[in-house]
């Protein structure tokens, strides 16, 4: 593939480097001359130095051939401009956008260009991390259903038969220390339990509202 590639920060430089070494044509466009000197000397893909959107750039850069266009500068603005040009007047089949500023993402669905976001990314990877000792998706079944492992860290007055009707849930399974069994509708569930659900994926929130700490979920 040809990759036109707008900003050689660090995440431009890399993949420009990554893709390149995956055989992909590349290049990559920066105003800044120390941001291309980023790629060092064994970079084998062509760097243009110029304003990003600039059109008479964009040629250069062969826009009018790309199969794929990147847009991952830290300027929203330059992003957002860019993607324009390409999708609207070069129609490159294939462009993806950076998004900086999270309140800004509705910008780039209005203009229907695909995006990134490193920040919420982020955000998502370290959420995951803190709840992977308390909750795991062990199956889904379908697109709409789920069987899930959970941990209870809170303090719950309920049982069995009242968590599966608040939550709309079927509890297949009660972990406590060692011992598994099959749970009854009338077992009391405590905190340090480990509870095997299966249940919409649109319920898995209140299903964790219920039993787990909120704060990260």
């Amino acid at each position: 593939m040809y990759i036109i590639i707008i900003g050689c920060g660090r995440l431009g430089s890399t993949l420009a480097k990554e893709l390149s070494d995956n055989g992909h044509d590349i290049c990559i466009l920066d105003r800044d001359d120390e941001n291309l000197e980023r790629l060092g000397s064994g970079f084998n893909g062509l760097r243009i130095k110029g304003v990003e959107y600039d059109n008479d750039k964009l040629m250069e850069a062969g826009i009018d051939k790309a199969d794929a266009l990147l847009a991952v500068t830290h300027d929203d603005n330059v992003n957002i401009t860019v993607s324009m040009i390409a999708d609207r007047v070069h129609k490159v089949p294939k462009v993806i956008a950076r998004v900086n500023e999270p309140n800004k993402k509705f910008i780039y669905e209005t203009i229907g260009i695909d995006t990134i976001n490193p920040v919420q990314s982020g955000v998502d990877v370290l959420k995951g991390k803190l709840l992977v000792e308390r909750f795991d998706i062990l199956a889904e079944l379908g697109s709409k259903h789920e069987i899930v492992e959970l941990l209870v860290d809170r303090q719950v007055t309920a049982t069995v038969g009242e968590i599966e009707s608040k939550c709309s849930c079927l509890l297949s399974g009660l972990i406590r220390g060692c011992d598994m069994s099959l749970p009854k509708k009338d077992d009391p569930v405590k905190k340090g339990d480990r509870l095997i659900a299966t249940l919409r994926s649109e319920d898995k929130k209140k299903l964790m509202g219920l039993l787990t700490r909120e704060m990260f979920v």
